[in-house]
């Protein structure tokens, strides 16, 4: 093993029913990285907050199912799709309380579900409030928020379309 900083990399190869990790210099992983969408990414705090156990368990539930949402052939471990849906109902919820409280955080986070809903339920409606959101996170000078706000007429014009096709 090199000396310095290294990745992880988890491949699944469903073919053979294996899993392969893979330690690389993050060199080989820098132009992943700066392309692809930033996933899940829980603080380290967040586990070391918890029971040793308790967080191993969390690391390797977040692997599957991120394992099995991108595969083709499950793993199958649990049902982390439906496990999915209702923890992302319960995130919404939470949304929608701190959004009550002008939190411009959780502004943001809900205009991105909603964006996301208004494309797969062909959505007139959560698309107009996720612009709401977003205009509203932006004003109390999120910075995710203003970042997202310079292309949002380009985005909204492509989920209008888009929207407009499937209804």
């Amino acid at each position: 093993m090199k000396d310095g900083k290294r990745d992880l990399v988890i491949h699944y190869d469903e073919e053979n029913q294996k899993i392969i990790f893979y330690s690389t210099d993050v060199v080989n992983t820098e132009a992943i990285r700066a392309k692809e969408f930033d996933g899940v990414c829980p603080e380290v705090e967040h586990f070391k907050n918890q029971d040793p156990d308790k967080a191993e368990q969390n690391i390797g539930g977040m692997v599957f199912a991120l394992l099995d949402l991108h595969s083709n052939n499950k793993i199958g471990i649990r049902a982390y799709e439906a496990e999915a849906e209702e923890n992302i109902k319960l995130w919404v919820q939470e949304l929608e309380e701190q959004v009550k409280n002008n939190d411009p955080e959780a502004q943001y986070n809900l205009f991105i579900q909603l964006h996301s809903q208004a494309m797969r339920n062909c959505s007139l409606n959560d698309l107009a409030r996720a612009e709401s959101l977003l205009l509203a996170s932006a004003a109390h000078g999120y910075a995710e928020a203003k970042s997202s706000l310079e292309n949002w007429e380009v985005l909204k014009a492509a989920a209008e379309r888009r929207i407009n096709r499937g209804t």
